[in-house]
């Protein structure tokens, strides 16, 4: 009688996974991934110490995926920043699943709104960037940042819950003419100090 197949645990995580996109996170427990695995739950405790480590290994890939969207985004040529926002909306509506649970849920988590944008990992680099194709301040490109930021946000909210199919054309113009506006502005309070 041949061996069984090991079950390891990246196959578990990918099941787990597979799961979360489908039905969303709170299908995720023992009993429906080893469902999807066609095992008993037994390989998933055996890699996983709770469902909790597993909740939070799924967290880590989906940012993980995330974070490789933007970087590919940044370093994609063209403007970087306008990029980046296209990717984000593109996440949304690629990996609606993910996107709810990384920006849709109790996990972001801010005191005041206006803390969100440049509290991740890699936002000092995008503000930087900002400065530097801009002519602002650090002070003005985090503003422009949070303003965008909040745009980009409401589409790719829109489109991950299925509320809107705006298209990159589309996203790409209305990002645009934000971009500029607040700019605009931006530079105009310069002006005035």
């Amino acid at each position: 009688m041949p061996p069984k197949p090991k079950v390891t645990r990246d196959i578990v995580l990918e099941a787990a996974l597979g799961l979360l996109r489908e039905e969303g996170m709170d299908a995720i427990n023992a009993r429906n991934v080893a469902k999807k695995l066609g095992t008993s739950t037994q390989p998933i405790f055996s890699h996983f110490a709770s469902m909790e480590e597993l909740r939070e290994a799924i967290c880590a890939y989906a940012e993980h995926l995330y974070n490789t969207a933007m970087l590919e985004a940044m370093q994609g040529g063209g403007n970087g920043f306008l990029e980046m926002g296209l990717a984000y909306i593109r996440f949304a509506r690629t990996e609606k699943k993910l996107f709810q649970l990384l920006f849709m849920s109790s996990r972001l988590q801010q005191e005041k709104v206006s803390d969100i944008a440049g509290s991740t990992e890699g936002d000092d680099q995008v503000i930087a960037m900002i400065g530097s194709m801009t002519g602002l301040s650090a002070d003005q490109a985090r503003k422009l940042y949070s303003g965008i930021w909040f745009t980009t946000h409401g589409i790719a909210s829109l489109v991950a819950t299925n509320g809107s199919t705006m298209d990159d054309t589309e996203a790409r113009a209305v990002l645009g003419s934000v971009f500029k506006g607040l700019l605009a502005v931006l530079q105009k309070e310069g002006e005035a100090l």
